[in-house]
């Protein structure tokens, strides 16, 4: 399976969740490493997007494709698991990935986007043993259209 990040070109070749772990984020807490991947290319330009501001054109990002062996374990949550509004509560989603994280008990979580809800990011765990069977394979340059950030009347 191959998983989508976008990264600025500084952190180009950073798989080890270190951002995640200084900042937190939706599925972990300050403090565990974690990697945040989409299951798309245009997933993770509306992660950025998200993110931006209204008005903010963000700089030049690198596409990471990274793959993931589809032989290696990973945990599905779905919109039905997850309780009503859950987007709303942080906490919450906080709670469950980090737990995931601590458990150890598989490389990646599949969550459904807090975004697109029927698209999936997937939250890998770079302390998990089967991580280092997860290849950087491609990194090119992405760019976000401008078209994204003219204003309309």
């Amino acid at each position: 399976m191959i998983v989508y990040r976008l990264a600025i070109e500084k952190y180009k070749d950073d798989l080890t969740g270190t951002g995640a772990k200084i900042f937190g984020g939706r599925w972990n807490v300050v403090g565990l490493n974690v990697l945040y991947t989409t299951e798309n290319i245009s997933l993770s330009a509306l992660e950025i997007l998200v993110r931006a501001g209204k008005f903010l054109i963000p700089p030049d990002y690198m596409l990471l494709k990274i793959e993931v062996p589809d032989n290696l374990s990973f945990i599905t949550i779905s919109n039905n698991k997850l309780k009503k509004n859950w987007t709303e509560d942080i906490e919450y989603s906080q709670f469950i990935g980090s737990e995931f994280i601590k458990d150890n008990s598989a490389v990646a979580l599949k969550v459904p986007s807090a975004i697109v809800d029927e698209e999936n990011n997937y939250v890998i765990n770079p302390n998990h043993p089967d991580f280092k069977k997860i290849k950087l394979k491609a990194v090119s340059r992405f760019k976000f259209d401008d078209r994204l950030f003219q204003i309309h009347e």
